[in-house]
Parts: structure tokens; C-alpha cells; sequence
């Protein structure tokens, strides 16, 4: 089991290397980028066709164990990059489509119910906010204003099940308290299991227990942590940081409008998964981490495909003052 686990987060990699080392122009960087953003059209439709069922909507092809949460995380990371290109880009035909995509996929993600992705979407906002060049406290302000007008306007169910984290009432589980407030079981559970893992951690701190060598964690810091120790931590962190720079690196130096809205599409798309991470095994989900590695892929190709574009220019202005 454990080789093969392996094996899929090698397959993550492989994605992201066949993008970033194959795309040799921006039409296949925009092609590519479509394709993605029809793919979770088609995604949010399914998810939708569910509601009436009245169960959490998963994605398709889950087989008898559905996961709506990773599908809030999927959702999640999408929403950020076509939040992105939606202030990245300046075709006003483009714009309406996306906001259009935006809108129809945050009535899917609602239907999760997945906690964790509730909790990792303000963050996201915040993260796009704070990205944006121009009008940052004015787009602030829109996003604390939608804030206000969905806590309002959203459906019962989903109150609910965030409320359910705090009212559940007393049940025969273990339940954590803290202050005056009772969890309800399920998170109380998830708790519990992360001290165990730490306090199991420190068995074996260096390199933890292998790949599914440890129990189940529904929790990917201290999934990793208990897995591969200090040595995995370590590289986890080195890992994320890297994709960071890669995503600030073209942030920074792009003025194309389609670069410009990636980047700020991963780095809050990433920013939004680090918080879905808490109580999910986020960076171990093919469905989310594929998609979050092909455009980890564009990024670094945009970064490369502009500055050849930029050497090319010095070339030829070169060539021709010596003309």
C-alpha cells in the first residue's frame, strides 16, 4: 500500500514536469488553462444535478465512499485561479465568463458542507485581496460586503452544519471542551487523534513510520509529521516554499494580464489549501493536487516564456545598434 501511495504522489510530480517543460507559448498556457476551467464547469454541474438528493455533493467517480471535502478543496483551488484571471485579465467578454463560472461553482461548494474548505475560503479572499495591484482596500471592502450579504442570504442547511461544530449537545463520544463551548464529536475526535500522533511522533521523531505506516489522520500536518518525521516536515516546507517563489517571482516581474492572474491564482489557490489542510489529507488527493500542480506547471512555464520573450528583444535591439 505504502509503494503505491508512493507511486501516486510521484504521479503529482510527473504532471508538473511534462507542463513546465513542454509549453512554449502562451496560446497552449491559455489552451491548457481553458481546458482546466471547462473541466470544473462540467465538475459543478454534476455536483449540482446531486442537491435535490439532499446528501453532500461529491464529484464523480468517487465510487461507494463519497468525499465531499475533497471536493470542496477542489473547488476551493479552482475558485481561486478564475478569481485570479478574473482580475487579471481585461477582455470584458472573458471577465463576464468567469465571474459566471465563479458564481456557478460556489453553489456546489456550499453543498459540500466541508467545513474546512468554509474555513479556508476567507482566507482565500483575503490572500486575493491583498494580491491585487490596484483598489486592494476597495476590493476589501466589496469582499467584506459579500461576507456580510452571504452570511445572510445562505441556505439553512449550510448554517447549520457550521453551527453543528458548536451545538451538537452532549453525546456518549468523547467530546473536547473548550471554555464554555462543546465541540461536537467528530471534531473532538480529529483532536484527539492529532495528540496522539504526536505524542506517538516522538517515537520515532527523525523519520516517523513510512507511507501508511502510521494510522489513519484526516489531517495532513500531522499525517506527514507521523509518516516521515522531522526529514518530511522539513521538505514539505521547502517544497511549499518554493512553489511561493515561483508564484511571487512571476507576481512580481509579469505585466502580461494572463500571467499576472495565475500567479495570483496560485499563490491564494495555495494559500486557501494550506488552511483546507488542517482537516484534510489535501496534498495527497489526486483531485486536487492535479490540477494544483499543472498550474504550478504554467506558472513556472510563463515565467520562462517571458523572460526568453525579453532576451529575444535584447538580442535584437542589440543586433540592431550594431547595424
Amino acid at each position: 500500500t505504502g509503494i503505491f501511495y508512493v507511486l501516486k504522489y510521484i504521479e503529482f510530480f510527473v504532471v508538473y514536469f511534462i507542463v513546465a517543460n513542454n509549453i512554449e507559448s502562451r496560446d497552449r498556457i491559455w489552451r491548457l488553462t481553458v481546458v482546466m476551467l471547462a473541466t470544473a464547469l462540467v465538475i459543478s454541474l454534476i455536483a449540482i444535478a446531486q442537491i435535490p438528493s439532499g446528501d453532500r455533493v461529491t464529484a464523480p467517480f468517487e465510487g461507494e465512499r463519497a468525499e465531499p471535502n475533497t471536493l470542496g478543496g477542489y473547488l476551493l483551488f479552482i475558485g481561486c485561479i478564475t478569481s485570479g484571471l478574473l482580475l487579471g485579465l481585461r477582455d470584458r467578454m472573458s471577465k463576464m465568463l468567469l465571474a459566471g463560472l465563479l458564481v456557478l461553482m460556489f453553489v456546489p461548494f456550499l453543498a459540500t458542507l466541508s467545513r474546512g474548505s468554509f474555513l479556508a475560503l476567507p482566507v482565500a479572499s483575503i490572500a486575493l485581496a491583498s494580491l491585487k495591484r490596484r483598489a486592494r482596500f476597495g476590493m476589501i471592502a466589496v469582499f467584506v460586503l459579500l461576507a456580510a450579504i452571504g452570511t445572510v442570504a445562505m441556505p439553512q442547511v449550510v448554517k447549520d452544519r457550521i453551527m453543528y461544530t458548536f451545538n451538537q449537545g452532549e453525546t456518549s463520544h468523547h467530546q473536547v471542551q473548550v471554555g464554555n463551548v462543546r465541540l461536537d464529536s467528530s471534531t473532538s475526535a480529529r483532536l484527539d487523534s492529532w495528540g496522539v500522533a504526536v505524542s506517538d511522533w516522538a517515537d520515532s521523531p527523525v523519520w516517523g513510520y513510512g507511507i501508511t505506516g502510521y494510522a489513519f489522520l484526516d489531517a495532513q500536518y500531522f499525517r506527514i509529521l507521523a509518516e516521515t518525521g522531522i526529514v518530511g516536515a522539513v521538505t514539505f516546507i521547502a517544497l511549499i516554499v518554493a512553489v511561493y517563489r515561483q508564484g511571487f517571482g512571476l507576481y512580481h516581474a509579469t505585466t502580461d494580464p494572463l500571467y499576472f492572474g495565475l500567479s495570483i491564482g496560485l499563490i491564494s489557490g495555495l494559500t486557501a489549501l494550506l488552511v483546507h489542510g488542517i482537516s484534510a489529507n489535501t496534498f495527497a488527493i489526486v483531485r486536487i493536487m492535479e490540477p494544483f500542480w499543472l498550474f504550478a506547471g504554467l506558472v513556472v512555464s510563463c515565467a520562462r516564456i517571458e523572460s526568453e520573450a525579453v532576451v529575444t528583444v535584447d538580442v535584437d535591439d542589440g543586433d540592431s545598434a550594431s547595424a
